[in-house]
């Protein structure tokens, strides 16, 4: 008979109440704008970086994505706007998943990005070694990029 009064004693207090969460805290009462103040430049949205963000050294900003299975580089300013490449191409080498050597590509202009013509088979996570040319084939910037594609 004790033995069962042991054993039911612990089985309660699996089945206390639960604590019920705070309640909400009120909504913060709205503010009007006055009416020569811009709303729009308020309600924008922070500006966002395709790809994988790559820190530049002056303080603008590069962007690596994989599009369409493309390498795909676009250039930012320091307000992380879009802004025309600085660099007349853009060389690239990675070893893929489950392949012995390295691929390389080369991203030329189309626009406001640099762009590979190769396709990059996945698995899509591999280390990049991104290289910026000047016009004159000259080293401008090079960076090692860790992409995890899908």
């Amino acid at each position: 008979m004790a033995l069962i009064l042991v054993l039911a004693g612990p089985l309660g207090a699996q089945y206390a109440p639960m604590p019920q969460p705070p309640a909400p805290a009120p909504a913060a009462p709205s503010v009007a704008v006055p009416k020569g103040k811009d709303e729009s430049k308020s309600a924008l949205p922070a500006a966002k970086i395709e790809g994988v963000v790559i820190a530049r050294a002056d303080g603008r900003w590069l962007g690596l994505a994989l599009e369409g299975n493309n390498f795909k580089l676009h250039f930012y300013d320091k307000d992380k706007k879009t802004v025309k490449p600085d660099a007349a191409r853009a060389s690239v080498r990675w070893n893929p998943v489950g392949k012995t050597g390295e691929l390389r590509t080369v991203l030329n202009p189309a626009g406001d990005t640099l762009v590979s013509p190769l396709f990059v088979a996945p698995p899509l996570t591999f280390r990049v070694f991104l290289t910026l040319l000047s016009a004159e084939d000259q080293v401008l910037e090079t960076y090692i990029v860790e992409m995890r594609g899908p």
